[in-house]
């Protein structure tokens, strides 16, 4: 199975050719059988069981260029703003981490843009909540406000809090992030910003990775959810394996394959930077676009 960049890439290059086509998910998927299923939007794993990968390779990138290119950009202007986008599931967060690691002579604050996602109160009011993760679930407008913040100094920029195990805005708390060196923007939509970043990084992988690194996050929340009945997942929790990888495998066909090809994979094409990642979580290659 081919990486969701490759398939979007490829479909649309069909698309150019025949355009009365229909889109490149048509077909593939009926979004409507599980529109009352709980949207599988959210980009933090449990345990960063790849982190170990991660880390030594991102420090080797870090070593062949990346690191200096961050300097360059805090030299010229402060702080540096990086966007690393990507499917769920795909280790935005611990790419985001082995970085905070490799840049130990910067002050770095990372932010998930899950945290300007609208309440689920909201996207309730507005009927949309099967599309929780999509571009029109969060406010762009905020996330602007926060950028811009940052860039004109701002002590207490802050960002809203976002909780996993509640599924939900936590309202009324919001997280100080101050005037960081470099601050990390990650989430599926991080590179709708392109214009306001300094450096812009996908993550790509296989879709076939994607979906069984996505299965086996959902049963670890699961599982962790066991004990806790105020968990989103608490439902989910005494579900047999095979029950839950099904449950998964529907959420990401009715939700996180589509987003993937209509709107995270096309985002690629602002990236500065695309790190292509292999099955076991591994750096396989590095593109630098400019």
């Amino acid at each position: 199975m081919e990486s969701g960049l490759g398939y979007w890439r490829r479909a649309h290059r069909q698309a150019g050719q025949d355009r009365d086509r229909t889109s490149s998910t048509a077909g593939l998927i009926d979004v409507a059988r599980y529109r009352q299923c709980p949207p599988a939007a959210g980009t933090s794993a449990l345990h960063l069981r790849s982190r170990s990968v991660e880390s030594g390779e991102v420090t080797s990138l870090l070593e062949s260029g990346l690191g200096e290119r961050v300097t360059r950009l805090h030299a010229r202007s402060a702080p540096v703003v990086i966007g690393i986008a990507g499917s769920v599931a795909v280790g935005k967060s611990t790419f985001a981490a082995a970085l905070v690691e490799g840049l130990k002579e910067f002050q770095v604050e990372v932010v998930g843009t899950d945290g300007f996602l609208y309440p689920n109160a909201v996207l309730a009011e507005r009927r949309i909540e099967s599309r929780k993760g999509f571009p029109e679930s969060y406010d762009a407008n905020a996330v602007v406000a926060f950028i811009d913040a940052l860039r004109n100094g701002d002590d207490s920029a802050s960002v809203p809090v976002y909780s996993h195990t509640a599924y939900d805005v936590v309202a009324g708390e919001r997280r100080i992030i101050g005037s960081p060196d470099v601050c990390i923007i990650e989430g599926v939509n991080a590179l709708q910003f392109a214009d306001h970043l300094d450096l812009a990084i996908y993550l790509d992988a296989d879709e076939a990775d994607l979906i069984n690194w996505y299965a086996t996050r959902f049963s670890e929340i699961c599982d962790a959810a066991i004990d806790d009945p105020t968990s989103f997942y608490s439902g989910w929790s005494l579900f047999p394996e095979s029950e839950r990888r099904e449950m998964a495998e529907s959420f990401w066909y009715g939700i996180n394959h589509p987003n993937l090809l209509e709107y995270i994979a096309p985002s690629a094409e602002h990236a500065d930077l695309v790190v292509h990642k292999a099955h076991d979580h591994s750096i396989a290659s590095v593109e630098w676009r400019a």
